[in-house]
Order: C-alpha cells, then structure tokens, then sequence
C-alpha cells in the first residue's frame, strides 16, 4: 500500500488511499457511470410508481352470486355511475339536477326493495343558515335544499321518535360544478355507495349499527347538503362519518384527513392496499391545498368524527369538462369499491366506536401503498426522538470505527458542512434556472406532462451538488489521506448527523407531528443501513463498487419513500397551478421539487464521492447541456387533450341605483377572471386575433355596423375578411384589465364576492333579462336604534354583500348564524351571505331578512348593499353576441360560464 506524503494528516482515521492519482483502480469508480447510476434512479422511480399504482382487475357481476354479500362489483358500480351522472352537469338549484335527484331517489329504492335487511329512505327538503370560517369566511343561507338517504338497519335501529340508534355515516355528493360531468368529483364514489348498499343489503345478518348512506345534493354550493342533513332526525345517532370526495380521477383514494384514529385503524386493517399520508392533512389546514370538503361541516357542526378519503391523481382533469366516466381507468372503482366495503362492514361492526371519544389525529403515512402506520402523536414525539438520537449514535458508531479523536470530530464537521455546501449549491441552481425558463420561456409546461421536473429542477440540483461536493472533496483530500470509501462513509454520517439535528429540533413544535415522519422514516433507514455498510467498510475492505451497490440497495426503501413523495406531492401540486392565479406558478413547483430532491439525495448523499473526478466536469456538462435544451423546448401546457386552461366567465350587467332606486350608472360585458397565469392573456389574444376584433382606426356606426369604408378587417393569420355578417364588435376600449379598481371598489365591483386582480372585463350588451330585485319592504327608526326589513327575489345563487356606513354598526340579523364579518374595506366591515336555492321549482322563494342597526349620527344612507344574481348552468339563455364570443375561443379553453347582474343599492 502506498503512503501518504508527509504534508497531509491522517485526522485519527486510518487511510487506505492517498489521493485521486495514486488510488488502485478498485478503490474508485470511473465518473462515466455516473449516467448508469442516475439511470437507475429514474428506473427505480418507476418502479416506484409502478407499485403504487398497481390496482385489481374489475369483478363481474356474473361472477358474483346473487347472495353474496361480501363481493364488490366495479360492473355493478360502473352501472350506478351512468345511472346518477346522466348525460349533463347536475348543478344544484338546476332542472336537470332535480331530474337525477329523482332518479336517485328510485335508484335506492330499488335496491330498498330486493334487500334482504330493512333499507329505509328518504328525500329530504331542508332550510338553513351557517357561518363558513373558510378562507374567504361568509353567512351560507340554503332554501329548498335536497338530500337522499338510505339507511340500512342495524342492531341499533330506530328510537320510538323516529330518530335512530348509533350510526355509521357514509357520504358523498352527487351534485357537479357547471359545465362539468363530475363524474369522479363526485360520481364515482356515489355509484360505489350504492353497489356497497346494494351488497351489505344482500347479508342475513344485521350489524351492530346503521349505517347511513348520504347522496349529498349541494356540496358543490359551498358544502350545504351536509349541513342540512344535521337537521335530519336520522343524523342524530351518527357516532362516526366515512367522508367521500375527490380532487382528481383514477389512482387510489387517499386519507388525508382524521379526527378518530380508530377508524383509521379499522382502515388500516380492512384494506389490501391502504394509501393515506398525514401530510395530507397538514397541507389541508394551512390553506396550501385551496378545497374544502363537507369534512369540515362534520367536525365543526356536527360533533361528528372519522376520516376523509379522496381521490387525488389526475387533477387536471377536476371540475372541468373531462371530468367524465369514460376516463376512470378500469381498476380505479374496483379498488376503491373493495376499500369502501370492508371499512363500513368493519366500522358497523364494532362495538367500540359506541364509546364517543373527542376529536383526535394520529399520525399516519403507508409506504408505497402496501402497508400502514399509525399511531398517536405522543407516540410519534417518542419515536421521532428516539430516531434523532439514533441518527447520532450512527455518527458515533462512524468516529469509533475509524478513530474517536478531535481530528476525526473536526473532519467530520468538515464534512457536514460541505453537505450543507452541496445543497446551497444545488438549491442555487435550481433558482437560476427556475428564473431563467421564467424570464425566457413559458411557466407551467409540466401541467401536461409531469416528468418534465425532472429536468427542470432535479437535475439541476443533482449536478450541482455534485459538483459542488468534489469540489469541496478536492479541497479537503489535500489535507487528509482517507480512502473513498471512507470519506464517503464520513460524508453519509454528516448527513444523518444533520438529518438528526433538524428531526430533533422539529420535536420541539407539536403542529408538525404530522410531518415529521416524512425525516423520520427515512432517517431510521439510513441509520439501520450504516451500521452495515460502515462495518463492511471498516472490516471488509469492499471494494468501491461493492461499497456503492451495498448503500444504494440498503438505502433503497428510503429511497422510495422520497420517490413516492415527489409523485404524490407533484399529482396534488401541479394541478392547482392550473387554477391557483400565482404569478410565479414555476416558482412554487420549483420549491416544492427542491424540499424532496434534498429530501431523496439525502438518502445516498456521498456516495458521489466513491466516482473519480477525471472527466468528471465532462459528464456533469453533458447532463446538464441535455437538461438546459430540455428546458428550452416550448412545450405547450395543455398539450395532452386532457388538460386544458380554466376559465370563469360571468356575462353581467353591473347597475348602481341611489336611495330613490333610481339607476345612476350601468355597464355590461363578459368579467373573465384570473385563474392561471396565463388565462386572461390568452383570452385577451383570441379575441384579438378573432373576426370580432376591431382595430381603434376602425369605425363602428350608431347602428352597431361597420362603416361603408372600414367593411373590411383583419381577422385571423392577417387574413382580410367581411364583417357585415358579425353583430359583435370589439374595440380596444372594450377591453379592460382589473386592478386599480380592486383598491377603490368592494370585490372591484364585480359579480363575484372573491374576485382577482389583473383580471378581463369585456364591454358588450347585458345578457337576457331574468327575475332578480332587492327591495326594502320595512324600515323604522327609534332614536339611535333602526330596523331594516328586505326582500330578495332571484334565481337559485344570489350573493348579498352588506357595507354598513361610518358610524353605523350592525348589533344583529335575523339569520341564526352569528354576525360575523367577512372583512373590512376602507375601514367599513363587509358581511357577504351566499344564498342557494337547492333544488328547483317553477317559483323560487324570496329570501326576507331583517338587519337591527344603531346609527351614532343620523344620516340619509346607512348601508350599501349588492345583489349578486346569477345563472350558473344556463346555456340556452345565451345571447348571440355572447355565443360569438365563445365560438372563437380556443379548444383547450374550459369555460364555466355564469349568467349575473350586480345590482348596487344605498339605503
């Protein structure tokens, strides 16, 4: 063996190389396997996924025997599922939607019929007010609203006063968003309710509770059917609730929420393959996920606990127009259909859950879908600490191994800091390059294509803290003879040394109990792992090659944990940049991808340093010239027909009355707010680049036509062509960005109660006139103290945005939800109500309401008040100018259209 020249310490540790140069060939590997070994990653990424998205064949019915009782069916299911959708959107307070709701109502009653155990049911028609502290918190006021329920019978079964005894509530909602078939959000797992009624129907025996069965009319319309059914006399025996929903399509559902672990647990024991992640949750309640689910009307109203499970992959395709059944991959209803079955049998079957327990989570996470843990937070407290401290005692093990002396500690510190120098060198780039495909090409090219962050932002991170770490490396063996081995030992107990540290400090804040198994499982995997490969090191003399295939196979499973992360993560995240409006969408995705490349580099971090550095730089240019051309390639985000831009349109008229009712100011057009970065701007190019588009040196008549000398524009590809035919015309003064006024006007004076800045507005004629009033039916005034009486009269959604005057202060409503205030506005609250009428009828009911004021000084206005009226899924009122407009609209566009008038009144 050679020696080491007489300039360089040892640090304590015994040296088996001596440099780059003088190293035996076995005691490094050539750079240019490099490739192979990123090669292998993609591969074990793939496996990976491929894993967790492994689902069971469909189950025929003719398969089935027609007393089995235990057996789910996706043909069965898949005929539920044609049954409810139908062949339109069902938006609640819509005629279609009453029709389906019919439909369903006989759907369970058939089912009711050939039960062998008692079904009973019921459509229910419920009135109601509550106050909704979501992010944008404000008074739901429902009318005429419409749920089905079945109940099968229990042991428990009904009290003499019709309520019933201890139940299982399973729901879902059957209603859709306009303009979208919602057939995953959320018909599939309504049709998958039916086929389990419809089987636990079929069992000769009654289990231990009801169970409930809610096909929910108005979850859609800011979660209203939940909240009506707790007005039920059936939900007051409810002890525990199966919450249902979906943020995409295909996959497997996942539980990302808990508020009784032990129906977690029941869950995790009935299901083949369980997928749930606390993290889920964590994301849920900090508003990074913008959703909500009627979860939060079960534990904030009802005193009711469980879980919430929902589908999350495919989220392109939600409340869109691809949301339809043909797209549910065979499998999906299969898998979810079983998971469903054995939860409810179970959950109805066990007698513990008569014991109501207060609201509680536990910690939860499944690896790679084939198995679940759970337990509680103070359990997780003990386990993640004991995993920090057996993280340091691996770096122990590494300093008694190779010499236990300060030079060794302080080599060692040497080395953590160049892991801290790799991931600022790795994080650095991927903000370089983040800011340069900002700057120079198009954000969101991913939506259609997932795998493209791999280039963008992982690869990225990887050759730079590469790079970074031989730099260092190169360095620091000018003062140290240390084998590659070693150093890479020594590198990979760095790591976990800092992992421990950080996992310890996280112990310290509860809130992030949840997330802390996302370090913690992987950490206990590298530390188990070290033990092995740092004796094999130290006693077995392996060769380079041995040593590199001895961490990335031990370190595998940990690996996969960061893998099944990013896929994860990057299904729910991406999506909602599709609809989120961020400026900057490639900088959250960017962010997000570089918290779990750190999270799976950390995993093998080191083991760079068992390659050679000759053409090190060659191979690392070579990726990174590969993944900049990548970056460079336009590719388009709504590339795959299943992806497509969102969009919300409101055609309106905006009409403002004074204290006589007298309108004072109005205007008219198509408001097209921002949902994504590029929405409005490409809205904005395809009428600028459609027949309808006039140039300002172009001249429109009193009578709406061109004039005689400007007959002919330039429409599409500069193409001259005649527009006698056309009766829209849009000028430049036409169009107007939204955002100066968002400062000066409430809600901008738009339609909306939530509108965006740098939004569309679209001059045009009003859309067709429809019943819509806001009258004062009564005032009186006793000193100080006023009392206000109103009607409203309108179609199903209304929205009533009520500005008190200075130095007038609402003491009460007659609403039964508390006064609260949605925010303030130039230092005046604002109270917003959103009104539904649930189910349709020739007549909708007026609303009345009463507001008791006190005024500190007597003036002529004491309120500003808005009626919002709109249409949501009306589109044989459109007019002919409004259908010219979306007729040049791209294919990729999605439209959700609304038919509204704002209509602005002082009293």
């Amino acid at each position: 063996m050679a020696v080491a020249s007489s300039n360089k310490q040892s640090s304590g540790l015994p040296y088996f190389g001596i440099n780059d140069h003088g190293e035996k060939p076995s005691q490094w590997i050539s750079s240019k396997y490099l490739v192979i070994l990123f090669g292998f990653f993609l591969l074990l990424a793939f496996v990976t996924i491929v894993i967790e998205n492994d689902l069971p064949y469909p189950t025929r019915e003719r398969d089935i025997s027609k007393d089995d009782a235990d057996t789910f069916s996706e043909e069965s299911a898949r005929k539920y599922l044609e049954e409810i959708l139908g062949n339109q959107p069902r938006v609640s307070g819509t005629v279609y939607h009453f029709v389906k709701t019919r439909d369903l109502k006989e759907l369970v009653d058939s089912i009711a019929r050939f039960a062998k155990l008692p079904v009973h049911t019921d459509w229910q028609y419920v009135d109601g007010d509550y106050w909704l502290a979501s992010v944008s918190p404000h008074v739901n006021v429902y009318q005429n609203l419409s749920n089905i329920i079945a109940v099968l019978e229990g042991e428990s079964g009904f009290n003499r006063d019709g309520t019933t005894g201890t139940s299982i509530l399973v729901n879902c909602h059957y209603d859709s968003v306009p303009f979208a078939m919602g057939a995953s959000d959320n018909g599939v797992f309504c049709a998958i309710m039916a086929e389990t009624l419809s089987k636990l129907s079929r069992r000769k025996n009654k289990l231990k509770h009801n169970i409930i069965f809610l096909f929910n009319g108005a979850e859609e319309n800011v979660l209203l059917g939940s909240h009506g059914f707790l007005s039920h006399p059936w939900a007051k025996g409810v002890i525990s609730v199966i919450n249902l929903d979906s943020a995409g399509m295909n996959g497997k559902p996942n539980v990302f929420q808990v508020t009784d672990p032990r129906v977690l647990e029941i869950y995790r024991k009935t299901s083949r393959r369980p997928t749930a992640q606390g993290m889920g949750e964590f994301l849920f309640s900090t508003g990074i996920i913008p959703s909500d689910t009627d979860f939060r009307i079960w534990r904030d109203f009802g005193n009711i606990t469980g879980i919430d499970i929902a589908f999350i992959k495919w989220g392109n395709v939600y409340h869109t127009r691809n949301d339809k059944p043909e797209l549910i991959k065979d499998g999906v209803i299969q898998n979810a259909g079983d998971m469903l079955l054995n939860l409810v049998r179970e959950a109805a079957d066990c007698q513990e859950l008569n014991v109501t327990e207060p609201v509680s989570t536990a910690v939860y996470f499944d690896y790679l879908g084939l198995f679940l843990l759970t337990y509680s937070k103070t359990v997780a407290l003990v386990l993640d600490v004991l995993v920090g401290l057996l993280g340091l005692l691996t770096v122990g093990y590494f300093l008694w191994l190779f010499g236990l002396r300060w030079s060794s500690m302080g080599e060692l510190l040497w080395s953590a800091t160049s892991r801290v120098v790799c991931a600022a060198a790795g994080l650095a780039a991927v903000a370089l390059c983040t800011a340069f495909m900002i700057a120079a090409t198009k954000q969101m090219r991913y939506l259609s294509e997932h795998w493209i962050v791999v280039p963008f932002y992982w690869v990225p991170y990887l050759v730079a803290s590469v790079a970074a770490s031989h730099a260092f490396e190169a360095w620091r063996s000018r003062k140290t003879s240390l084998s590659r081995s070693i150093r890479t030992s020594q590198a990979m107990s760095a790591t976990r040394l800092l992992i421990s540290l950080v996992l310890l400090v996280l112990c310290c804040f509860p809130s992030l109990s949840n997330v802390r198994y996302l370090i913690t499982t992987p950490l206990l995997v590298m530390s188990v792992a070290s033990v092995v490969t740092m004796s094999a090191v130290r006693y077995g003399r392996i060769k380079a090659l041995q040593h590199l295939l001895l961490e990335i196979l031990l370190n595998a499973p940990a690996t996969m944990i960061a893998f099944s992360l990013a896929s994860r993560f990057n299904s729910l995240l991406i999506p909602i940049m599709g609809r989120s409006a961020a400026e900057y969408p490639d900088a959250i995705i960017a962010a997000a991808n570089a918290a779990v490349v750190i999270l799976a580099a950390c995993t093998v971090s080191g083991i760079e340093l068992l390659f050679s550095r000759r053409r090190l730089w060659t191979i690392l240019g070579g990726v990174s010239l590969v993944s900049f051309i990548i970056m460079l390639i336009p590719f388009s985000p709504y590339r795959d027909e299943n992806t497509i831009q969102r969009h919300y349109w409101f055609h309106t008229q905006i009409t403002s009355f004074d204290l006589n009712s007298i309108a004072t100011e109005s205007v008219s057009g198509v408001f097209i707010t921002k949902l994504d970065v590029y929405n409005v701007q490409s809205a904005l190019s395809a009428i600028k680049n459609s027949d309808l588009y006039l140039k300002d040196s172009q001249i429109v008549g009193q009578d709406g036509q061109v004039t005689e000398k400007d007959t002919q524009v330039i429409g599409k590809n500069n193409q001259v062509t005649e527009k006698d035919s056309l009766h829209l015309h849009i000028k430049d003064s036409d169009l107007k960005i939204i955002d100066e006024d968002c400062d000066k006007l409430l809600y901008c004076d738009m339609p909306m109660f939530r509108p965006r800045k740098n939004s569309l507005f679209v001059k045009m004629g009003p859309p067709a006139q429809f019943t819509h009033s806001l009258k004062l039916i009564k005032r009186t005034c006793v000193e100080d103290v006023c009392s206000l009486s109103f009607q409203m009269d309108g179609p199903a959604h209304n929205a009533i945005t009520i500005w008190p005057r200075q130095n007038v202060n609402i003491t009460s409503w007659s609403f039964n939800s508390p006064l609260k205030e949605t925010l303030t506005f130039q230092g005046r609250p604002v109270y917003t109500i959103i009104h539904s009428t649930g189910t349709y009828t020739e007549f909708f009911e007026p609303l009345i309401f009463t507001l008791n004021l006190i005024v500190s000084n007597q003036t002529s206005v004491l309120l500003d008040i808005s009626h919002h009226a709109h249409k949501i899924h009306h589109p044989d009122d459109f007019i002919d100018e409004y259908r010219q407009l979306l007729e040049v609209m791209p294919e990729y566009f999605n439209i959700a259209t609304f038919l509204s008038f704002k209509s602005n009144y002082v009293f």
